[in-house]
């Protein structure tokens, strides 16, 4: 006796470049937290942290080009045109795009404890997401993503200090749509008086990897990483 079984439709890559894009860019950054976290590379700065990161993306990509005339391409510190970016440079991390396709914009942020200057990092953080937002919103890009690693718990935590309230980070933090950052705090450190504007609202839902000895591998030291990801979309 016949039986009507219905056959599962075969699991496959997504036609849709957007879909794919932001497939490459989760596996991507999976892959790369996992390299970090058991040091594959050395990374202790941005710089490098830009090339492994854009170095997996780009290995990424390819795998997920799936079309006979299809390239994925990967650049690094890539200049837009009047890109919004109110007192920083006019050039974006990393970019990355399939032939005559969707196109993503990429900014990286790497601190460590000991460097300090937690302010300047909490302003120039927002200032990352307004300028991908611009890149996304109004140059031509179809997607924007932001990274964040630190090992300084102070981010993810809540401040009472002036730029933490102005500028906030904390886990499961939610900004207000439609909102300007900065002003007053910023005039009255004399750093000018510099304005964020932030159309989307965003989640600051932070992950963080197991204690390990990445600083000091041959110590017992131990230290906790923070991963932050955010999604610029238009």
């Amino acid at each position: 006796m016949k039986t009507n079984n219905t056959i599962k439709e075969k699991e496959q890559i997504p036609l849709n470049q957007l879909e794919r894009m932001n497939e490459i860019m989760t596996l991507s950054w999976k892959i790369f937290c996992s390299q970090f976290t058991n040091h594959r590379h050395e990374i202790n700065k941005e710089a490098p942290f830009q090339h492994h990161f854009a170095q997996v993306i780009r290995t990424v990509g390819e795998l997920y080009s799936i079309g006979k005339d299809e390239l994925f391409k990967v650049d690094l510190e890539s200049k837009v045109e009047d890109l919004k970016a109110k007192g920083k440079h006019k050039y974006v991390d990393v970019t990355c795009e399939f032939s005559n396709g969707v196109k993503c914009a990429i900014e990286l942020k790497f601190k460590l404890r000991r460097q300090g200057a937690q302010n300047s990092a909490r302003l120039n953080i927002y200032q990352d997401i307004e300028a991908l937002e611009s890149a996304v919103k109004e140059k031509g890009f179809d997607v924007g993503k932001f990274y964040f690693i630190t090992d300084d718990h102070t981010y993810v935590n809540s401040s009472n200090g002036q730029f933490g309230i102005t500028f906030p980070l904390q886990n499961e933090h939610k900004s207000e749509p439609n909102t300007d950052f900065g002003g007053d705090v910023i005039e009255k450190t004399h750093a000018g008086n510099v304005t964020v504007h932030l159309i989307d609202s965003y989640s600051f839902n932070w992950e963080k990897s197991g204690a390990c000895n990445y600083d000091f591998p041959n110590t017992n030291i131990l230290t906790e990483w923070y991963f932050l990801e955010l999604t610029i979309s238009k």
